[in-house]
């Protein structure tokens, strides 16, 4: 019996440990500063990636982050009604996008005059889009359009034939491949919502990060889960 209960003890020591780092992730706020534009521009708008860097809650200057205290990071702007420049700073909440409920609107975020249904299958679709920039499958300046053109109906207007095409055709594309997902397969994508975020006077814009190591960590953590009914199974039959 002694054996039975150290397994089930460790099954829940395991997906306990797993599953942490989500349960700590109940929209915390952060510093953010943009720190540089690595992707190419189109139309005279620089798109993904951006990068910037994120640090601890209260950080107003660029001198303020350090690597203690912060970490750079890939920006995928979701965000085409505003603004930001290299060196800005802002306080952002985060959200990952696992959390989304298709029954219950989430308000932190920018774009949320909407169904929660809609909400949740418009930030999949602009997570898919970002993994796939991410990935290096789609161009990133077509793909960023389609992205923004999510969350801004005339988000494409002014683009040449070829260009607008191509970046409607990668909208398309990013419903039809979550049109049967859920939120909840896209624990590796988090949301950075400015807390002044109303968009077009937003304190800055919104953006995704794409964290590939976060689906395996979920793996693993239901198959701590699964060790737990396991080894339940087996100590039911054993007594």
């Amino acid at each position: 019996m002694r054996k039975n209960r150290n397994r089930i003890l460790l099954g829940c020591l395991l997906a306990g440990a797993c599953l942490a780092p989500f349960a700590a992730q109940a929209s915390p706020i952060v510093s953010m500063e943009l720190t540089g534009v690595q992707g190419a521009s189109l139309h005279g708008v620089y798109t993904s990636p951006y990068y910037g860097q994120i640090g601890p809650q209260g950080l107003t200057a660029d001198s303020q982050f350090t690597s203690q205290n912060s970490h750079s990071a890939a920006i995928y702007c979701d965000d085409f009604y505003d603004d930001v420049e290299i060196g800005h700073v802002w306080q952002a909440t985060v959200t990952n996008l696992g959390q989304l409920s298709t029954n219950s609107l989430d308000t932190h975020l920018m774009f949320h005059d909407t169904s929660a249904a809609t909400q949740a299958s418009d930030y999949m679709a602009a997570a898919w889009i970002a993994e796939q920039i991410a990935g290096g499958k789609l161009s990133s300046e077509d793909a960023s359009y389609a992205l923004w053109r999510i969350f801004d109906p005339n988000a494409l207007q002014g683009l040449s034939s070829s260009d607008s095409s191509a970046a409607w055709q990668d909208y398309e594309d990013a419903f039809a491949a979550v049109a049967n997902d859920t939120p909840s397969q896209f624990w590796n994508v988090k949301i950075y919502t400015p807390l002044q975020s109303t968009p077009g006077s937003a304190s800055s814009q919104e953006y995704l990060t794409v964290d590939a190591s976060e689906p395996s960590t979920l793996a693993l953590a239901l198959l701590g889960l699964g060790a737990v009914a396991l080894a339940a199974s087996r100590r039911r039959r054993l007594i």
